[in-house]
Order: C-alpha cells, then sequence, then structure tokens
C-alpha cells in the first residue's frame, strides 16, 4: 500500500514519526457520458449566461457574492498568502475523551502507520491512547489544505481521521425536539420489551454480510448486456410493512417484533444443525 503522506505527531516536544495511507477506497462502478448519436464523450464546459458563449480558463476570477449583483474579488495571488505553510507534523494541541467526539464531525479517515526509525515511540503513543481511552486533537496540511484532525486508537494501531468544523455541523436540536410533548414519555414495559427485541438481534458485527445491492445488480446488467445473457432474476426487496399512522398499540408491535425474530432464529438454528448432521 503505498503512503500518501509523510511526516510526524507531535506531543509537546515528543515526536511519532508516521506514514498515512488512506483507509477507505470508492469501489462504486463508473459510469461515462456520451452523445447519442456518435458516441462522442461529454465535456464539461466553462460557459458565461450573460455573455452566451463558452469561457476560457485565463478569463474566470473568484469572487464572493455580497448579494444584489455585487461581488468581491479574491485574487489566486491573496489567496496564497492566507494559505497555511506546508508542514510535515501533526501537533497535538489536547487530548480528549473518546466520548467527548461525536462521530458525525469525522469525515475522512487514514491508517497511521510506523516509520522504521520511530516504532518504539509509535508503540507507546498507541498503546497509552488504548489505555487511556483518549483522542489527540490538532491540525494537518493535506494537499495544501489545513485540516482539523482526530488522532484514534483501534486495537490494531492507530487511525487520523479529518474533522468538521463545529460551524459545519447542524444542530439535531429542532429534529429531535417532541411534536407532541404529553407523548413523549416512554414507559418501562415499552423500555424492557424494547430492550429484550434488542439483545434478540444482536450478533458480531461481521462487515462481509452486507454487500452493496445496487452495485452487484448494476454488474450483473452489464455482464449480462456484454455477454447477451438473459438478466437473472433479482432478488426481491421485503415487503414494506403498512405504517400504523396512530400507533395505538406500540407494545403489541414490539411482541409482534420478538416473536417474528425468535421464530427466524430458531429456523436458523435447525438450518444449521440439518447441515451439520
Amino acid at each position: 500500500m503505498h503512503a500518501m503522506w509523510k511526516g510526524t505527531i507531535q506531543v509537546a516536544k515528543f515526536q511519532v514519526p508516521i506514514k498515512l495511507y488512506a483507509a477507505t477506497e470508492d469501489k462504486e462502478i463508473s459510469l461515462k457520458q456520451t452523445h447519442k448519436p456518435c458516441g462522442g464523450s461529454i465535456a464539461h464546459m466553462k460557459f458565461c449566461h450573460t455573455c452566451n458563449a463558452e469561457v476560457e480558463m485565463e478569463e474566470i476570477q473568484k469572487v464572493y457574492d455580497l448579494g444584489g449583483g455585487n461581488f468581491v474579488e479574491v485574487t489566486m495571488d491573496e489567496l496564497k498568502k492566507i494559505t497555511p505553510p506546508a508542514s510535515k507534523s501533526v501537533v497535538i494541541e489536547q487530548f480528549v475523551d473518546e466520548a467527548d467526539i461525536n462521530r458525525i464531525r469525522l469525515k475522512k479517515h487514514y491508517y497511521v502507520g510506523t516509520d522504521e526509525v520511530g516504532e518504539e515511540a509509535f508503540r507507546l503513543f498507541h498503546k497509552c491512547l488504548l489505555q487511556s481511552r483518549k483522542i489527540g486533537i490538532g491540525y494537518i496540511t493535506l494537499r495544501s489544505v489545513q485540516n482539523l484532525a482526530a488522532v484514534w486508537p483501534l486495537e490494531e494501531g492507530l487511525v487520523l481521521s479529518t474533522m468538521l468544523y463545529n460551524e459545519e455541523v447542524r444542530s439535531m436540536e429542532p429534529i429531535i425536539a417532541p411534536t407532541n410533548k404529553s407523548k413523549a414519555y416512554v414507559s418501562d414495559d415499552h423500555l424492557f420489551v424494547f430492550n429484550q427485541l434488542i439483545h434478540a438481534m444482536s450478533t458480531p458485527f461481521v462487515g462481509s454480510k452486507y454487500i452493496n445491492k445496487y452495485d452487484e445488480a448494476l454488474r450483473c446488467l452489464i455482464e449480462n448486456k456484454i455477454t447477451n445473457k438473459i438478466p437473472r432474476n433479482v432478488v426481491a426487496e421485503e415487503p414494506l410493512l403498512q405504517r400504523n399512522a396512530n400507533l395505538e398499540d406500540l407494545l403489541s408491535s414490539i411482541h409482534t417484533s420478538l416473536d417474528y425474530v425468535k421464530n427466524e432464529s430458531d429456523v436458523f438454528t435447525q438450518s444449521d444443525f440439518n447441515q451439520t448432521h
């Protein structure tokens, strides 16, 4: 795996040489746009609607829209002057409890690898974060852009995640506020039975169990078109249950769900037994 960044994590005067590796990759199938009459590729032109003409790159300026047709131009030279200097250090400014970081703030993830000369320092840093359940917060410059970053531990090693800033995260309060405060109370009976339902459906997470169903269907469609095969039947989704708008008997609905899950579990267990005997 190719390292996309090499530098150090700096904690006060303590330095840890590291390398960053992209932790994820896009596997989505890409479809190309072409001109139907001739099959030619479609180009996305820069076009001015006022002049009704195509625009060359040297004619384009960057501006901030003040509204009412007023703009402030910002030149490339001005942008370069305020661009953070290139840095090969992640300076940790503070450590926080894992629970203090809302996961919605984490953007892009990178595996943190060790450099050969700093493996002892890396292992020490990793083990301390793991034991203390802390996350390091600081800044990193990637591709000339300064990002807020979190360095956090997995059992296997460290992950660096770029983060959203405070003003980039919307408040959830308007969404979670109850529409009917008189019905906002949750009874102990409902809690008890629903916890049973969660317990009955709880199993270790196996990521390979979940596939990209649309991606698989698209691959199948393309393969069939290439080979002129008859399309395979796509497995139908479970029919949606009709929504009970009034939710009059919530407890009965939870009990029905619990019975369904238990029956499904019994069928699965019996199937496994038959296969092994």
